[in-house]
């Protein structure tokens, strides 16, 4: 039997000060860094525009995206296992709403419940290669939500150095503190209504691409 990692052997209901200070520990983090962003203009756009956003991203970001992004009463997805209890009440943490899922375990109906969030107005992101992987494939589950919402996809990505990289399917990147933190948002994606099944793989391939750029952006930016 494999011995659990200590994030998988936490009881939230026992000690809910963890989540809270999971929360805390990331603001703290970020603030020490020296932040730079790329493609600004994009959201400030949708901002002026008074339109909600489905920010996506690869999920070896997801840290810093969480922290950049937070208080901005937007709905987040997280998986419905044991360790996704601590990271969605950190996430409350942070102002974020959460549906909870993943495919195969609740995602259709988190899927229902983001696309009611943003259809009032509201923000909201999801992991483009989902929870499982395959790591920098993009999955079709945010392309249905900009399908029936009508919400414009916005992509974004990161790089930090220096940084850690966890020995995780996604090699998740956290920066180190003082490190120089990178982070890059490309044009808008909109999903027509009535798109085709072709259609939508050919999108599903923009939003891959369009990701990959944005992280070799960053990677390149980061350094410089």
């Amino acid at each position: 039997m494999s011995r659990k990692r200590w994030y998988q052997r936490l009881d939230v209901a026992e000690m809910p000060i963890v989540p809270r200070l999971l929360a805390g520990a990331l603001r703290l983090l970020h603030r020490t860094c020296r932040l730079t962003v790329l493609g600004r203009e994009h959201m400030e756009e949708l901002e002026r525009r008074g339109e909600p956003a489905l920010c996506t991203t690869w999920h070896f970001a997801f840290p810093a995206m969480v922290d950049f992004f937070r208080a901005r009463d937007a709905v987040l997805m997280v998986s419905r296992s044991r360790d996704g209890e601590v990271v969605a009440r950190a996430l409350t943490h942070l102002g974020y709403q959460v549906a909870r899922g993943s495919p195969g375990k609740g995602g259709a109906q988190a899927l229902r419940s983001m696309l009611t969030y943003v259809t009032t107005g509201h923000h909201a992101g999801l992991i483009a290669d989902g929870s499982q992987g395959p790591a920098r494939v993009a999955q079709k589950g945010i392309l249905l939500l900009a399908r029936y919402s009508g919400a414009p996809l916005l992509p974004v990505s990161m790089a930090a150095h220096p940084c850690w990289r966890f020995r995780s399917w996604d090699r998740t990147v956290l920066a180190k503190p003082f490190s120089r933190l990178v982070l890059a948002l490309g044009k808008p994606i909109w999903v027509d209504r009535q798109v085709s099944s072709e259609e939508l793989e050919l999108l599903r391939q923009d939003l891959e691409n369009a990701l990959n750029r944005l992280t070799e952006l960053a990677e390149e930016r980061v350094k410089q």
